[in-house]
């Protein structure tokens, strides 16, 4: 179930609505097939209470608005599968893990392909450069998964899960898959992904050598297969992660300002009002909490500012961990809930479902 649920991103990424609905049908299946069954005292748990209160926000919102069924509902999903992945028993991690790795190797593969093909929407011409997005169709969000995914090989090597062979070319695909991007953060992960494990866990320190060769190399190929401009390539690379969304997180502040109690309905894009005189904002808030400010008032802010601080405690704890799923399943909840605070990646609801699991896996696991 847990490998359907994050399957999603196969589908655009779970990030359009066809992906929604069918990841709030797997979370019917949940309902219908899964045991054991979650108990009440499970939303005591800070991760679960924020990701229910911020889903039953965006069906308030959406009964009121009329607009944005697919996003409620993946909301929804996302809290439902949660709690129920809460009862999964001490395991939980393991079949994140496993999970991660093979979802990754999926859209990765996808989004090389792309890349090499120039084929809209696996890769994308941005500012000048071909970027891999695979079925995110969202370079970052690729790279963040690709994150993960290279963190779960790992963990799957030292458990002897995987040999040598199988664990090293994993890792190369998922390697290119992140340099493949341009992604800064991704590529900062990559760094600190493997220096983690090379640190905590000895076993792997051929298979991160490896990866570290194949880093070097993909970044060589990807420039010449992207085939961008100096003057692009500099532009990108030197733009400002933050200042360049500081209008976005402007104008989402300002619509929330206006709608604090219901929002503007699930799924709200910006502007929210007319601009006059200046260039419009980015589409989305490119933070977690403003998005959900918008689409669904302050209590879906409140909730998903508590997921995501509860979701980094506990996967900045693992991440101290010598135990390989605990120490990958803290650096998936971690990577995404960093990347809620500064991205859109949030709005991919198999990406929130994966951090929370992560989160929740890492617990057990450590227990």
């Amino acid at each position: 179930m847990i490998t359907a649920s994050v399957g999603v991103a196969l589908w655009h990424g779970g990030y359009r609505a066809g992906g929604q609905l069918l990841l709030a049908a797997a979370a019917i299946a949940c309902v219908a097939v899964v045991r054991p069954r979650p108990r009440p005292a499970a939303l005591r748990d800070p991760l679960l209470a924020g990701l229910a209160a911020a889903a039953a926000a965006n069906l308030a919102s959406l009964a009121w608005n009329g607009t944005g069924t697919a996003p409620a509902l993946a909301a929804v999903a996302v809290a439902v599968i949660a709690c129920w992945g809460s009862a999964a028993g001490p395991r939980l991690g393991q079949h994140v893990v496993i999970a991660t790795a093979g979802v990754g190797l999926a859209c990765a593969t996808a989004g090389l392909a792309g890349l090499v093909l120039h084929s809209r929407p696996l890769a994308e011409r941005i500012d000048g450069i071909w970027r891999a997005g695979g079925t995110f169709e969202y370079p970052p969000a690729l790279g963040l998964l690709a994150v993960c995914a290279i963190a779960a090989v790992l963990a799957l090597r030292a458990e002897g899960t995987l040999d040598r062979a199988p664990a090293v070319v994993a890792c190369a695909v998922l390697t290119a898959g992140v340099v493949a991007t341009f992604d800064r953060a991704a590529a900062i992960g990559l760094v600190v992904v493997a220096v983690l494990f090379a640190v905590r866990i000895p076993s792997v320190r051929p298979v991160v050598g490896w990866t570290a060769a194949v880093a070097a190399v993909a970044a060589v190929v990807a420039i010449g297969v992207a085939g961008p401009s100096t003057r692009a390539l500099e532009r990108h690379l030197r733009h400002g992660p933050l200042s360049s969304r500081q209008d976005a997180w402007r104008a989402a502040w300002n619509g929330a300002r206006d709608r604090p109690v219901l929002g503007y309905g699930p799924g709200t894009t910006l502007p929210v009002k007319p601009v006059v005189a200046t260039a419009a904002p980015p589409a989305e808030a490119h933070d977690a909490v403003l998005q959900e400010a918008l689409d669904a008032g302050v209590v879906a802010a409140v909730g998903t500012a508590v997921a995501l601080i509860a979701m980094l405690l506990r996967g900045g704890a693992a991440t101290a961990s010598r135990d390989p799923v605990r120490l990958a399943c803290g650096v998936a909840a971690v990577g995404i809930a960093l990347s809620g605070l500064y991205d859109f990646t949030w709005s991919f609801a198999p990406l929130v479902l994966l951090g929370a699991l992560a989160a929740l896996g890492s617990r057990e696991q450590g227990a």
